[in-house]
């Protein structure tokens, strides 16, 4: 029986990923609803046919389906006459939340993911394609209603990846496959923390695996939390690797585990540093095993 083509396909010749065919292209942006709402300037005719296009549309909008609901946090995926998309929105924030500046701002929680899907595509990583925010009026405070649409990146989440194998694959677990995947995550994860982000809620469920020529190509999605600072904060450099760890299934061996810990430093052998940064991420996700989530 002949393999599909695509993801299921792990060639023995592996292409190169050069800075330029990965670089993410830039896209203008306009300004609608009188300013409320930034916007995607090829995006707007497939906005305005879904009746997203204002501020008041997007916060009524009760199309698509709910894929996630987390207090006043709601998530549904779109499809479009042409493409796919998620819209995430925020209702309602406390009046604490409100006049107690998240970071120092006064961004409302759509705008900070937004601008964290503009940065990180501009530093080269990997993220979906940011399509429109909009944020209600405020005056002093942060907005209490916004919202973001992203572009779908169609694709399994990586921990299903390492469960069941790629589209093609399905109840083979290719050890080549978990080579490679320890060798390029362990790489973007050490180029994200040298570029000075973390993002703090780095679990598997939280890179999309989109087809590529070599055995995938890992997007990095939920961009609320991401944080860029120089030099970065120890602690959620072993909060993103404990994240990694926590959510891998129990396929991934610990002596996967300890090879992603070794490549991440750029070790050979494990050492007195390398001991340390073990005992680390396994205390952090030892507290993370025992942490009941506010919404499952």
């Amino acid at each position: 029986m002949q393999r599909e083509p695509g993801l299921g396909n792990i060639r023995g010749m592996e292409m190169p990923r050069t800075a330029r065919l990965y670089q993410a292209k830039r896209r203008p942006l306009v300004a609608l609803d009188e300013g409320r709402v930034l916007a995607a300037e090829d995006e707007c005719e497939e906005l305005a046919e879904l009746g997203l296009d204002t501020v008041r549309q997007a916060m009524d909008y009760s199309g698509g389906v709910l894929v996630r609901e987390a207090g006043i946090r709601t998530t549904h995926r779109i499809e479009g006459p042409r493409s796919v998309f998620f819209l995430k929105r925020h209702r309602g924030l406390s009046m604490m939340k409100r006049f107690w500046p998240i970071r120092n701002t006064n961004s409302s929680p759509a705008r900070l993911e937004w601008d964290n899907h503009l940065i990180m595509r501009r530093s080269g990583f990997d993220v979906p394609d940011p399509v429109a925010m909009g944020e209600t009026p405020a005056n002093f405070s942060i907005p209490a209603d916004s919202f973001l649409i992203t572009r779908e990146v169609p694709g399994p989440s990586l921990d299903k990846v390492l469960v069941h194998g790629l589209p093609g694959q399905i109840g083979r677990r290719d050890q080549k496959l978990v080579q490679s995947v320890i060798r390029d995550l362990s790489g973007l994860v050490r180029r994200l923390h040298s570029a000075g982000f973390y993002h703090k809620d780095l679990y598997l469920q939280h890179l999309i695996v989109k087809d590529d020529p070599r055995w995938g190509r890992p997007y990095m999605v939920d961009l609320q939390r991401v944080e860029q600072k120089f030099p970065p904060h120890r602690r959620w450099l072993i909060k993103d690797i404990a994240a990694l760890h926590y959510s891998a299934p129990a396929s991934f061996s610990k002596a996967d585990r300890l090879r992603f810990l070794l490549q991440y430093l750029g070790k050979t052998r494990v050492d007195p540093l390398t001991r340390k940064w073990i005992s680390e991420v396994q205390a952090r996700v030892t507290r993370m095993k025992g942490h009941t989530p506010a919404y499952p």
